[in-house]
């Protein structure tokens, strides 16, 4: 190669490796050659300067003219370029882009032409393979017949139809192609809104209704993937379609199946339920029953020692009116008054009496979180649950074991309680049972809440223990899980939501011996529609002095307290026919604001779910005993409490 005279741009040029550049005359003949076209066809200067550059062509297209042809048409045109196969001087071969310019002056007239070629072997052979893999991909997209899939352009164009959409939608690709996705949605808007969401986030999954050729429908499963090159061009979306209407169809027979068999259990637990409650109710209407008649024979023969037989019925009501509330607690509809207890507070308080009831060989843990919210639950209801978890927690440990107690805070979102939107934010409370114990077996556990289920022995247990706590944690708008296995122990998680709560005046504590007279002139008005409730209540306070105003139902209440007489407190169910307690109290209150009320119920479904008592209210739950009646109504009325001395 000559490079005296030659200007450093013709130094540039001849020393380019990737590309070979070399001038022509106008009789096709090679001028120049620089080190490129020297690596890419293999001659040297020396021998390929001065000769045809036809030699770089195939005998074939020599013979045929293709060097000539290609000078003409760039001599016509000004340049021509082609891709094609070009030789080497070994006579291997190589696929070549070549560009080739006339070169003129300024005049007009042809001084020769620049040759440019590129080496494509490589992306040509690159092309190859993916036309192959594309071949056989078309192959395997056309063969499949149980899925629709076709491609789509950037408008949602259909570009491409398989088999299996034409099976699935009912038309052919040439009917198809070229046609708008969104004909075949119910809804086209859905169409739009799917692109949309793939082009942004690269794939979108939905089910909807799909429309066939013949106006049919069926339930599709779609998945739409957006699909561009590698500067990240949208080419357009790959959508594949699934005709799932069997398998939903299958799913709605299954689900049948399963309420049909969930109805059967539920069939068999009622029977379980009724019989357990049979069993024990007979046995305690015997002793109620048996032991009036005793009393009613002894007194129609002049005997008067009846004491113990009046005992044992009362004691047998009584037993009656606990197993009446196991049985709402389970069925959740128990009457509730929640207020804001601290749950640290109580579970310290239960601990102090539980060593005695657990015993010497149980060891009592508690490990109580720090600085709870209150929890928004009944305190009574939850002391209950706690000591029946700490019984069951003892008897599962007949050898000794430890017992624990926890409590904690589950963060807003976590846990299995599922709050309102407008609660979503707050915590839960946790109260956690952990026992040492022998653990149930799954078959046991998968009972553990079933009433009348119980693994003690007979005479220990009615098995209503956890299906009360169950009833009253749901109820409270909770959630309870259980975990056991066999010699593992038991664990038994409350959870229950926080929540600030005005408190409900609270006077349980009894206190025997003592009877309660009323303040001078105190007027109770009775609302009740039971007429031997009413008369039982009534004749009692009158016994005690109290001026008695009577109504069986909610209207003759409201007439009474829209009335000029004087009235300090109602006394009334709540479940009243036609007009409500709960509807009689609140149109009475616009008649006289700061009325006391004290509601009595036995059935939570008379009450609303939000409802709680407040500083003028209370509740009391049927069936309840006299003395427990007057507390409630002395700590009601404002007037001092008065004790007379027992007779």
């Amino acid at each position: 190669m000559q490079t005296s005279g030659t200007n450093p741009y013709q130094l540039l040029v001849q020393s380019i490796l990737d590309y070979a550049i070399f001038m022509v005359d106008p009789q096709g003949r090679v001028r120049s050659w620089n080190a490129g076209a020297e690596q890419i066809h293999g001659y040297r200067p020396a021998d390929i300067v001065g000769r045809p550059f036809a030699l770089l062509h195939t005998e074939q297209e020599r013979a045929g003219g293709r060097p000539e042809l290609i000078l003409h048409m760039a001599a016509a045109h000004g340049r021509f370029q082609e891709e094609a196969e070009r030789l080497r001087r070994d006579g291997s071969r190589f696929w070549g882009h070549m560009v080739c310019d006339a070169v003129r002056d300024e005049h007009g007239h042809l001084l020769g032409f620049a040759m440019v070629t590129r080496d494509i072997t490589e992306r040509r052979h690159t092309e190859q393979r993916l036309r192959e893999v594309e071949r056989r991909f078309r192959l395997f997209v056309d063969g499949v017949t149980d899925c629709a899939i076709c491609m789509l352009d950037p408008n949602g164009i259909v570009t491409d139809w398989n088999a299996g959409a034409e099976r699935i939608k009912g038309y052919a690709a040439a009917e198809i192609i070229g046609r708008p996705l969104a004909r075949f949605f119910v809804n086209p808007q859905v169409a739009q809104t799917a692109m949309t969401v793939a082009a942004e986030s690269g794939r979108y999954d939905m089910v909807d209704w799909q429309v066939r050729k013949d106006g049919s429908r069926f339930m599709a499963e779609i998945a739409i993937d957006a699909i561009r090159d590698s500067d990240g061009q949208l080419l357009g979306f790959a959508k594949i379609t699934r005709d799932i209407t069997e398998r939903i169809e299958a799913e709605r027979r299954l689900e049948d199946t399963r309420a049909q068999l969930f109805q059967s259990q539920k069939i068999e637990a009622l029977g379980q339920l009724t019989g357990g409650i049979a069993h024990d109710f007979n046995n305690l209407l015997q002793g109620i029953i048996g032991s009036l008649e005793v009393v009613q024979m002894r007194l129609a023969s002049g005997r008067q020692d009846v004491d113990r037989f009046l005992g044992n019925a009362i004691d047998s009501a009584k037993r009656a009116a606990t197993l009446t509330h196991r049985l709402l607690a389970f069925a959740r509809r128990q009457p509730l008054a929640p207020k804001s207890v601290s749950l640290n507070d109580l579970v310290t308080q239960i601990a102090e009496l539980l060593p005695a009831t657990l015993g010497e060989r149980v060891e009592l843990k508690l490990d109580l979180a720090p600085a709870l919210v209150p929890v928004l639950c009944d305190p009574n209801l939850l002391e209950s649950a706690l000591l029946n978890l700490a019984i069951n927690a003892r008897d599962a440990m007949p050898d000794g074991g430890r017992l624990t107690i926890r409590t904690g805070s589950v963060p807003p979102g976590e846990g299995p309680l599922r709050r309102p939107h407008s609660l979503s934010d707050a915590p839960t409370l946790l109260l956690q049972v952990s026992d040492t114990g022998v653990g149930m077996a799954p078959e046991v556990r998968a009972r553990a809440f079933d009433p009348f289920f119980t693994t003690k022995p007979k005479g220990r247990g009615t098995g209503l223990g956890l299906s009360m706590i169950h009833g009253f944690v749901t109820q409270s708008r909770g959630a309870i899980e259980l975990e056991s296995a066999p010699g593992q122990g038991t664990t038994v998680s409350i959870y229950l939501p926080s929540g600030e709560r005005r408190s409900m005046r609270s006077n349980d504590a009894r206190e025997t011996g003592a009877r309660w007279e009323p303040a001078a002139g105190e007027t109770v008005l009775l609302v009740e529609d039971e007429d031997v409730v009413r008369e039982l209540v009534a004749g009692k306070l009158r016994e005690l002095h109290y001026r008695v105003l009577e109504a069986r139902d909610g209207h003759s209440g409201l007439a009474a307290i829209e009335s000029g007489e004087r009235i300090d407190l109602i006394v009334s169910d709540i479940g009243l026919p036609g007009l409500s307690g709960l509807q009689m109290v609140e149109v009475g209150r616009h008649r006289r604001p700061g009325l006391k009320v004290l509601f009595v119920t036995g059935y939570a479904e008379t009450m609303p779910e939000d409802w709680t008592p407040d500083a003028d209210t209370d509740l009391l739950t049927k069936p309840f005993e006299f003395d427990m009646l007057v507390q409630r109504i002395r700590a009601l009325l404002p007037s001092p409490l008065v004790r007379a001395q027992n007779p």
